[in-house]
Order: C-alpha cells, then sequence, then structure tokens
C-alpha cells in the first residue's frame, strides 16, 4: 500500500492580520500573529479618560476610538482628527465582547474620509 506523503499544515510565515478584542473588563488586547499586548492608550495624544469604555458615548469611547485608531493608521495626527468620527460611527455601537480587525478599523477610515469629501465637495462658496 503507498503512503500518502505526511502533509506540514502549518502556514510558512505568520498572518499578519491585526485583531483588536474588548472584554467586559473594559481590557483591550491587541493580537498580531502569535503576539498579545494591552493596547495603549494614547494618553500623550490626549487624555480624554483614564480607561476604555465602549457601547456608548462619553470620553472612555473617544479614547479608545484615539488608540485604535492611532495603532491602527501608525499616523498620530491623522487618528487625532478622525477620531470623533469614528467613536460616533464604530465605538459606540460595539458589544460588551468584540473583535475587530485592522483592516476593518482602515475600511472605516477610508468611508469616514470619502464622506467628508463628498461632504466639502456639496458646499459652496460665497
Amino acid at each position: 500500500m503507498i503512503q500518502p506523503p505526511s502533509v506540514d499544515w502549518q502556514l510558512p510565515f505568520e498572518p499578519k492580520e491585526r485583531l483588536y478584542s474588548g472584554d467586559s473588563g473594559g481590557r483591550v488586547t491587541v493580537r498580531e500573529g502569535t503576539r498579545k499586548k494591552p493596547l495603549d492608550a494614547r494618553i500623550h495624544l490626549h487624555r480624554h479618560s483614564e480607561t476604555f469604555e465602549w457601547g456608548r458615548d462619553n470620553v472612555g469611547a473617544a479614547q479608545l476610538s484615539l488608540a485604535l485608531l492611532a495603532d491602527a493608521l501608525e499616523d498620530d495626527p491623522r487618528a487625532q482628527q478622525l477620531q470623533q468620527d469614528f467613536k460616533e460611527r464604530v465605538v459606540v455601537d460595539l458589544p460588551e465582547r468584540w473583535t475587530i480587525t485592522r483592516s476593518r478599523i482602515l475600511a472605516h477610515v477610508r468611508m469616514i474620509e470619502a464622506l467628508r469629501v463628498h461632504a466639502g465637495s456639496g458646499r459652496q462658496s460665497g
């Protein structure tokens, strides 16, 4: 009987998608490949709150919005410009426990920026 060759199902590389997860205790972690760490609150950019919150519109949600954007975009000024819209569009609607990918965050950013351009093109100078 011929034996099939053994197959190694491990990927020859680590997937690079970054995942952000929030738990019911208000902790947010960042996972990329096998590495896992707490999300940096980015207090040095702006101190809305000492803690992260989501599911409501408050200062904890603003801090989470800024931290997620700063980490995902790797562009602090852009994160600061977008954090209010991102909070209103995404963070206030997160459930008690959640996971969002960096790709999804960047898709929301593209949508927010496109809506801003569209809204700006509708203005008339005067």
